[in-house]
């Protein structure tokens, strides 16, 4: 705004400066001509001093003009000088800066009686000059109240703008320090309101989050537990009486006309049992062959377990050997997710069959595993947010990639997911 006014009052002044001029200068050549008519016709008459002071004070009154005469001692007498003691004078500053050369004519007039008198017309542009200094003040002061109502306006929009902006920024540190609960107010700027509009519904995102992480932070802590209770029950129930058992039979070996060979098999048998019992507990809790035989025969072993446990499950496994150069931390979270899928079939299905698509994908440009495992189950009654499920897209969102859950009534069951490749170390 200074740059702009400081600009505006050096045009202002340069066209002030051109306007007088021009102005001074047409009353000047008018005045110029009229005398140049008076002074031809005077020329043909005999008139005496008192008339001929007559016609020529008529052209004084002429706008911006300055007329004086020589008296006989050769001083300038202003005779014609028009007094004005009301008029107002600019500033001599103004008057400095606008004024500049103006032209100015000497006539030498010959009376009746034959004696000479010179005549010095002068433009003279103060006159015009103080009406220039009144619309310049006008100009002034109404660029002023112009300027004036843009800063109060600019004012008002910005204050309001900047009370939406502060209002967003502690919305944003409510989201920040976990209140999702508080929404943002609609906003009348389309552009505030779109973003609280999202804020909001990242809160709502947020809140949602946070509650399945805690729903399944409590469930993964009730696992842990039914997995101890369960553990600790196995241990009591196959551990403890077989062992029970054993020590038995080793006292009864002892005594006098015991069958030995008879004993000696029902110990084998038992410690068979208490091997399968073993391996199906380091099963459970991890799976061993993982480290040591590598991702696809886990899933083959684990398949051929859950073939043995329901023979009338027709489970396909379409594996793809490249996986087997995978890091540990990836292939368990395959391993999991085949299990956790299985066991999904196995218990809320009603499937006949089941495929298993396990592939690599992406070899040139971002290397991902890809699974797909589809049942032609009932499907339809799962929404996808289990805690099974979410489990599983936990397992997969951590690992950047993507999960999809699709179930639809009579069509079974179908889940996809996909998670990048990460390399074996050679370490491991």
């Amino acid at each position: 705004m200074i740059i702009i006014s400081i600009f505006g009052s050096i045009l202002t002044i340069w066209q002030v400066r051109q306007s007088v001029e021009r102005e001074v200068n047409s009353s000047f050549n008018m005045a110029l001509q009229m005398m140049d008519l008076g002074f031809s016709h005077l020329s043909r008459t005999s008139m005496t001093e008192y008339e001929w002071l007559q016609q020529v004070s008529a052209i004084q009154h002429t706008r911006h003009l300055h007329i004086s005469i020589l008296n006989e001692a050769g001083e300038e007498v202003e005779w014609f000088a028009a007094e004005n003691t009301d008029e107002k004078f600019p500033p001599d500053w103004f008057v400095r800066i606008v004024k500049t050369t103006y032209p100015s004519a000497n006539y030498d007039v010959r009376l009746a009686d034959g004696r000479v008198k010179q005549l010095i017309v002068r433009a003279d542009p103060l006159d015009e000059i103080a009406e220039t200094w009144e619309e310049s003040v006008a100009y002034f002061w109404s660029v002023m109240t112009m300027i004036g109502v843009i800063f109060l306006a600019i004012n008002i929009v910005f204050n309001s703008m900047l009370r939406t902006v502060r209002s967003i920024v502690v919305g944003l540190r409510r989201v920040e320090s976990g209140q999702y609960g508080r929404k943002l107010p609609p906003f009348k700027i389309s552009e505030f309101d779109a973003i609280a509009t999202e804020i909001n519904r990242l809160s709502d995102a947020l809140k949602v989050a946070k509650d399945n992480n805690q729903a399944l932070a409590r469930h993964t802590m009730q696992i842990q537990e039914s997995e101890r209770r369960n553990l600790s029950r196995e241990l009591h129930d196959e551990m403890g009486q077989s062992l029970t058992a054993v020590k038995a039979m080793s006292t009864a070996i002892r005594q006098p006309g015991a069958n030995v060979t008879k004993i000696s098999e029902s110990i084998t048998e038992i410690c068979n049992h208490l091997a399968g019992v073993v391996r199906s507990m380091m099963r459970t809790l991890h799976p061993l062959s993982l480290a040591d035989l590598g991702l696809g025969a886990t899933l083959s072993d684990l398949v051929s377990e859950w073939r043995r446990r329901h023979p009338d499950l027709v489970i396909k496994l379409d594996y793809d050997e490249r996986l087997d150069n995978v890091a540990h931390e990836l292939a368990i979270h395959v391993y999991r997710i085949a299990q956790e899928c299985l066991t999904n079939v196995v218990r809320h299905a009603n499937a006949s069959e089941v495929t298993l698509v396990i592939r690599q994908e992406g070899e040139q440009t971002s290397p991902r595993v890809v699974m797909r495992i589809r049942d032609n189950g009932q499907g339809g009654e799962s929404s996808g947010h289990g805690f099974g499920v979410l489990a599983m897209r936990e397992r997969v969102e951590n690992m950047g990639g993507r999960f999809r859950f699709e179930s639809e009534a009579g069509n079974g069951v179908c889940v996809s997911a996909w998670m990048p490749i990460i390399e074996k170390p050679e370490n491991e």
